[in-house]
């Protein structure tokens, strides 16, 4: 009996040391693209470099959770991903009927302040609402001054 017990005893160990073991490998480690753009962040809090779309966003998701909670590093590694799409997406021709020769026109024309009859247009609104305000808190002083002399006398 004892030798039974023992024996169940060791398959029981040798059952739960093997489903650990399987657990184990089910988590895998980040890729080594994403490793090298945690590296790279790490090195100066910057991507340097330029890497493969997937590997920042395989990098995001194996940020430590310390990392993670206390750094901007999901920050940098997201905005160097943006930069590397963008970079990308300008680099393909645009689709349809697009002329070569032709170019968009301008929204707005350029201003000349360089002549003499430029008007600061904001620094004069600003200026005359500042006028008006203190001409009514002015008004407002006076008003109550008069109430209270008209009370007392």
């Amino acid at each position: 009996m004892t030798f039974q017990l023992r024996l169940s005893r060791v398959a029981a160990l040798v059952a739960t040391l093997l489903a650990a073991l399987v657990a184990s490998g089910g988590v895998s480690a980040a890729s080594p693209c994403a490793e090298a753009v945690l590296a790279d962040w790490l090195d100066n809090s910057r991507i340097d470099r330029v890497y493969a779309l997937p590997c920042y966003e395989a990098a995001i998701d194996a940020i430590p959770q310390d990392l993670e909670d206390y750094t901007d590093a999901a920050d940098v590694i997201a905005r160097a991903f943006q930069q590397v799409a963008g970079q990308r997406l300008g680099e393909r021709t645009p689709q349809g009927p697009v002329s070569p020769g032709t170019t968009p026109p301008a929204v707005t024309p350029p201003v000349d302040t360089s002549s003499s009859t430029a008007v600061p247009i904001p620094i004069l609104v600003l200026g005359g609402m500042s006028l008006v305000l203190l001409a009514a808190g002015g008004a407002g002083y006076l008003s109550r001054r008069r109430r209270e002399n008209g009370g007392d006398a």
